[in-house]
């Protein structure tokens, strides 16, 4: 049940990023990086959702193993919507547009073309990070891994943000 309910999010991240980095491939990542102005919010709005995100895991309640787990999964929407202020994917959008595309092609082809690309190889790479958290499931529904494991996974996601200070 658990690699099911991860589907959803796992697409909405791919296809969210996949749509970020289409769209800077066909111009708006020039815009957004003339105008510091732009920039910086996005960082910041970026940055802060990010760090919500990591409270919010770190501080969620531990679920009680005896009960059914009814929480809802994150889905395909909310997914897709976060990478929009996520200042990751638009880094690794801007990289990607700055490494393989030609000034002297098609911007709708190419930014197209690297979207499908990185879209099927986000499904394939992050498929077995699902898989084990759906394996993790066990272990986790002792209280104090389930604790450890929150506020290890939390605070990780807010450290990852000293790359984008």
């Amino acid at each position: 049940m658990g690699i099911l309910r991860g589907v959803p999010a796992l697409l909405g991240t791919a296809v969210g990023t996949g749509l970020v980095l289409f769209i800077v491939g066909f111009g708006l990542g020039t815009t957004i990086l003339e105008h510091d102005m732009v920039l910086s919010a996005l960082r910041i709005v970026g940055m802060g959702a990010i760090l919500w995100l990591a409270w919010m895991i770190a501080t969620a309640p531990v679920a009680d193993a005896s009960k059914p787990d009814n929480a809802q999964a994150l889905g395909f929407v909310p997914a897709f919507l976060l990478q929009w202020l996520n200042p990751k994917a638009w880094i690794v959008s801007v990289s990607i547009v700055g490494a393989f595309m030609a000034a002297d092609g098609s911007a709708f082809l190419q930014a197209g073309t690297l979207s499908a690309v990185f879209i099927s190889a986000a499904i394939l790479g992050c498929f077995p990070w699902l898989a084990s958290g759906a394996a993790l499931r066990k272990l986790l529904q002792n209280p104090m891994a389930a604790r450890v494991f929150n506020y290890a996974l939390g605070l990780s996601i807010a450290a990852s943000m000293i790359t984008i200070i």
